[in-house]
């Protein structure tokens, strides 16, 4: 087993902190987000609100229209100061915009003595028929999370600079329904636009949308591995020793780094290696043992996608770990890193490796050197998977906000409220929390069971393979067959 340390379960090399994945010339590190300075100062009537470009505090409001006019530069390191994680900031949003999202580019930016206190990024989609056109959030669909950026240290309130933005959005589209996606319940972002709205006759609501799972994560790795148990931890370093017993190991902290140390600089090479290592990462997801039901990363747009962030993002963002074993990518976890959290996006692993939990092994590994990098959060993101509910976590919510031009008159009202319908039946739907529970547990007990066969079946075929047909492998097969019994029932029950 070739690696960094000898030691797999032992503490790990310290990952990027946020003030290491910020540019240069980036502002602070923030203060937490419920020390935020000024998001009511000044606010309680509506005459704060009366201006766009307001003289007494010098503002300055930008409208562009195209991606490749955005200060990039700028708005990331913005994105780092209001504590926004990076799926608010351009390496992010660019890259899904171009080949995944919908509508046209409407970017905002607010200045005072040209610093950048405010962006917005939209996407405007246009009417149709007698409805009226929609201003989304860039990214909408692909994204996990949303906000309008506020520079936390800014000397104007928060909520003047979020009702520039959202001004300047209804100066360039006017009449349109604002619909933002994936905002997380508590943002304060929250109390400035529903200010900005009463201010400006529009109707609000906000619409539960996601479930967000996070792992705590404690002050160091001594108490970390304490919390998991002597038995995890046994099971761990077994695991860790079958697979270096399997083939010619290699646990892979930087993916990305280990693929272009031999483009040296080079922009033509650098690409070509970061559409080997996509490309090797779909090919791990077409192996997975759920490949069938999942939805295939990392082909066509979607590869493209990461190919950008890849390219683009701050390199201490991207942390894209992995185990080979024999040369052959066995498993793979994608994390991205903010100034908050650690940003778990995505991890998966082939089939025949199921029986020995690479996927487990790799999280562990990413928990550890969370912690020595400081982070005391492991953001899991949306989604009720499983493997999320098997860890001790917190739970919050992200919201969808709808904003929509108060309405004169019954019909057009009543199109209104169609038109903002079409948009958000499904997560209104999910308002009903018993229907939804019911199916989050029967989808999760279908997940589990699922899972649980795919890895039963792995082992069968494994054990069969090492023994070379002998009597004690048929006999072990005739066990593992009736291991997967029950839970071939518990799918047809499902």
């Amino acid at each position: 087993m070739t690696d960094a340390l000898a030691d797999p379960c032992s503490p790990q090399p310290v990952l990027a902190r946020e003030r290491d994945a910020r540019p240069a010339g980036a502002l602070p590190v923030p203060r937490p987000a419920a020390a935020a300075t000024g998001t009511t100062t000044g606010t309680t009537g509506t005459s704060g609100l009366a201006l766009v470009t307001d003289p007494a505090e010098g503002l300055r409001v930008t409208v562009r229209r195209e991606l490749s006019t955005a200060p990039v530069p700028e708005w990331r390191a913005l994105a780092a100061a209001a504590g926004a994680p990076p799926f608010c900031g351009p390496d992010w949003l660019r890259a899904v915009h171009t080949h995944l999202g919908s509508g046209d580019p409407l970017l905002v930016s607010v200045r005072r003595q040209g610093r950048l206190l405010a962006f917005g990024a939209f996407a405007v989609l246009p009417a149709t028929g007698a409805s009226r056109p929609v201003v989304t959030s860039l990214g909408a669909g692909v994204s996990d999370y949303t906000t309008v950026l506020a520079d936390p240290d800014a000397e104007v309130p928060a909520a003047r600079l979020v009702a520039a933005v959202l001004d300047a959005v209804a100066g360039a589209v006017p009449g349109a329904v604002l619909d933002l996606e994936q905002v997380p319940a508590d943002d304060p972002l929250l109390e400035p636009l529903a200010l900005w709205a009463r201010a400006r006759d529009h109707s609000v609501r906000l619409v539960p949308q996601a479930v967000v799972h996070a792992v705590p994560l404690p002050a160091t790795v001594a108490e970390h591995d304490a919390a998991l148990g002597r038995r995890v931890r046994h099971e761990e370093r077994r695991q860790w020793r079958r697979l270096a017993a399997a083939g010619r190991l290699e646990v892979v902290d930087d993916l990305l780094a280990r693929a272009l140390a031999p483009a040296a600089g080079e922009p033509a090479a650098e690409a070509a290696a970061v559409a080997a290592l996509v490309e090797e990462l779909a090919a791990v997801d077409a192996a997975h043992p759920r490949a069938a039901a999942r939805r295939r990363p990392w082909r066509g747009a979607s590869g493209r996608t990461l190919a950008d962030v890849l390219r683009e993002a701050p390199r201490p963002v991207v942390q894209l770990s992995g185990l080979r074993v024999d040369g052959e990518l066995a498993a793979y976890t994608l994390c991205f890193a903010g100034p908050r959290a650690l940003h778990g996006y995505l991890q998966s692993y082939r089939a025949r490796w199921a029986p020995y939990g690479p996927g487990t092994l790799l999280l562990l590994r990413v928990r550890r050197r969370a912690v020595l990098s400081g982070y005391r959060e492991l953001d899991l993101l949306r989604g009720e998977e499983a493997y999320k509910r098997r860890m001790e976590r917190t739970t919050r919510r992200t919201v969808r906000v709808v904003a929509v031009p108060l309405s004169r008159g019954l019909v057009p009202g009543l199109v209104d409220r169609a038109a903002v319908l079409r948009r958000t039946y499904r997560d209104e739907l999910r308002r009903h929390e018993r229907l939804a529970a019911a199916a989050d547990a029967a989808g999760s007990a279908r997940d589990a069971a699922a899972s649980a066969a795919a890895r039963a079946r792995d082992l069968l075929r494994a054990t069969a393979g090492r023994a070379g047909g002998t009597g004690a492998a048929r006999g072990r097969a005739r066990d593992g067959a009736r291991a997967l019994a029950p839970l071939r029932r518990a799918l047809r029950r499902g």
